[in-house]
């Protein structure tokens, strides 16, 4: 028998052991995936006004170039699944990452909106595997805890969008010009491509899998109601993500008038909500505690987003702001990770299906947004938030989903 206090210390350790973070090589070229993924999607909302006056196109339009690019990263998805099969996560996110890296050097040489559009096209082909299998790479280098893993490597897309904001912010007030940001992030994707290749030899030993085996794993997928649930889920959080990552820019400029410089800041206090809410999730939230997490979240990004429309321009503004990036930073991660938790399902299949509905949602409200500006005003257009908030609040309720390693008694899904 060991003595009390020897126990007692090493139970302490083996507690300090566990709670400790322990990162793979792969790790830090998904964290510079999400950050040239992010900073591609995010690069238009902050250039989009002196965009739109360049190229002559309205509101309406500024929307479709978000289902251009959300569009093709939905298609995407639905085939990435047979590319990972076929080539291995971590070679396909390579050729995905040099993939997005033409189009953003496309995009840069734009010179009508047409190009615009068809650029943005070709980054949502990029986009969509990078958005497909990180996270299930991210998910098979850390079983055992992989919740905590996917928030922190997830905050990664906030802090590609704060630089993006603030980078981009202080070029136009200070040059007017948009295409130098362009490049720029263009270089790091080329740059993150570079790296997968590298470390392509640290991860697991590649397998091809049978393609009828990944229509097998889609096919159960789509037969599982619990998946349906998720997905809903997914949508409605990618949703409210979307509304403020694509439109917190413009809507300082057109509805308060101020200056590409402070609508990159507020983007950025958007972003640096979301990467507190993702790493501090990462950092102090166990598994077991992600369904608080995201109703806890819920609650605060209802009423962030009751109380947005109204607040005049000024300090709480710029606090509300930075609350709502709080609130919708843990959504993507989280439910994804208790979604592989719980269904027995292929978790790979199940992360690309589930980002479909994410995907949906983010373009859904993207377009909504400036479809409703054009018919009312934008400021009323942000009222689409607090009932996107409400019903994610109600599918946190749903019954129908056990946990795969519970009995029936706890057949909860929060």
């Amino acid at each position: 028998m060991l003595p009390a206090d020897l126990k007692t210390e090493r139970d302490a350790e083996a507690v300090l052991k566990r709670d400790r973070l322990h990162f793979h090589p792969l790790d830090y070229a998904t964290c510079l995936g999400f950050l040239a993924y992010s900073a591609s999607a995010t690069a238009t909302p902050i250039i989009l006004v002196t965009l739109s006056r360049e190229l002559g196109f309205g509101l309406t339009g500024a929307g479709v170039l978000e289902v251009a690019r959300s569009g093709l990263i939905f298609l995407t998805l639905l085939g990435s699944g047979f590319l990972a099969a076929h080539l291995g996560k971590v070679r396909a996110l390579a050729g995905a990452s040099f993939f997005l890296g033409a189009g953003l050097l496309l995009y840069s040489q734009a010179p009508v909106y047409a190009v615009v559009v068809l650029a943005l096209a070709l980054m949502g082909v990029g986009g969509g595997v990078i958005e497909a299998l990180i996270n299930p790479l991210v998910e098979e280098l850390h079983r055992e805890d992989a919740g905590r893993y996917l928030n922190i490597i997830n905050g990664f897309w906030s802090v590609g969008v704060l630089l993006t904001m603030l980078t981009g912010g202080e070029l136009l007030a200070r040059t007017g010009a948009w295409r130098p940001l362009i490049l720029v992030i263009c270089g790091i994707s080329l740059l993150c491509g570079s790296l997968f290749l590298i470390l392509r030899s640290t991860g697991s030993t590649r397998q091809r899998i049978p393609m009828r085996d990944v229509w097998g794993h889609k096919a159960d997928i789509l037969r599982h109601r619990g998946f349906w649930i998720f997905s809903a889920m997914m949508f409605f959080g990618g949703a409210a993500e979307g509304v403020f990552t694509f439109w917190t820019a413009s809507y300082v400029q057109l509805v308060h008038g101020e200056s590409p410089r402070i609508a990159g800041i507020a983007a950025a206090l958007f972003s640096l909500g979301m990467i507190v809410s993702r790493f501090g999730g990462g950092w102090r939230v166990r598994q077991h505690q992600l369904p608080g997490f995201v109703r806890a979240s819920i609650v605060l990004g209802i009423g962030v987003s009751l109380v947005f429309p109204l607040v005049p321009y000024g300090g709480f503004f710029f606090g509300l702001v930075f609350l709502a990036g709080c609130s919708v930073g843990c959504f993507w991660p989280s439910l994804q990770a208790l979604a592989v938790e719980r269904l027995p399902l292929d978790s790979t299949s199940l992360f690309i299906m589930l980002s479909c509905g994410g995907i949906a949602g983010f373009s859904f409200a993207s377009w909504s947004i400036g479809w409703l500006a054009e018919r009312s005003d934008l400021n009323q257009a942000f009222y689409l938030v607090p009932f996107l908030f409400g019903i994610l609040f109600l599918l946190t309720f749903n019954s129908l989903i056990p946990r795969r390693r519970s009995s029936q008694q706890d057949a909860r899904l929060f």
